[in-house]
């Protein structure tokens, strides 16, 4: 398995460096520039496909409830917190307590069972001190949110991801070590490549779910743009890997 720094001397090779680092805080120049652009270009690369060993699910913090008289933005009822972990939201899923038979006769018990994608937005709030808050907002009480988390231990990443955020980390410390821009965008098409592979490989492993939705059924109100101007996904699918030119 790859460890930080073997990512970090993967990222130079791609670019055609003859350097190494041995460490993140050595301070040489190749350590300064990774260092400076290592936590953004994991969080990119984790956005941009639905990786497997990245995936979390949990039953949201409620923060205003609008069925209350609590204040939430219109036309939605609920406001839950956006985990601190949290660099992706997929989506969102109501949460059902289903009875099945116990070990004691006659008394059910309850167990947690899922059910099909509901609506929602990312959107901002205030905390009780007046500090800004990412939020979610959706109709669905008592809703469970499955995220991409920053999972920043490199033993659980797979090869794909291993080769992604090396080539994307490439390019973007390419241009301050190399000023070679060919070889900034060859690193980016690498990552690119490989994020789409990504997809579709831990989309196999995984549940099959429709990421977009066709305009005849947009229009009649099952997903955003014509009938909710406020916004409103069932998916959010992941975020393409793009560099300034």
């Amino acid at each position: 398995m790859a460890s930080q720094i073997d990512i970090c001397n993967m990222a130079m090779s791609v670019i055609g460096t003859r350097s190494s680092i041995a460490s993140m805080t050595e301070g040489s120049a190749e350590s300064n520039q990774i260092s400076l652009q290592y936590p953004t270009a994991i969080d990119a690369v984790l956005r941009a496909a639905h990786w497997n060993f990245a995936r979390k699910q949990i039953a949201m913090t409620l923060l205003q409830d609008g069925t209350q008289g609590q204040p939430v933005p219109s036309p939605w009822l609920y406001e839950y917190a956006v985990p601190s972990d949290c660099v992706l939201a997929r989506f969102v899923m109501p949460t059902i307590q289903a009875a099945v038979p116990s070990s004691t006769p006659g008394i059910p018990s309850q167990v947690t069972a899922m059910n099909q994608p509901v609506r929602f937005v990312l959107s901002t709030d205030l905390d009780p001190t007046g500090n800004p808050i990412n939020v979610i907002l959706t109709n669905q009480p008592q809703a469970t949110l499955v995220y991409t988390f920053r999972n920043l231990n490199p033993a659980m990443y797979d090869a794909r991801f291993v080769e992604a955020l090396a080539a994307f980390l490439g390019a973007k410390i390419c241009i301050p070590l190399t000023g070679d821009k060919a070889m900034m965008k060859m690193a980016l098409a690498m990552a690119q490549q490989y994020t789409m592979d990504a997809q579709a490989s831990n989309g196999n492993e995984g549940l099959t779910v429709i990421d977009h939705a066709p305009d005849w059924i947009r229009v009649r109100g099952y997903a955003s743009d014509y009938a909710y101007p406020d916004g409103g996904l069932f998916i959010y699918g992941p975020q393409a890997l793009t560099l300034l030119s």
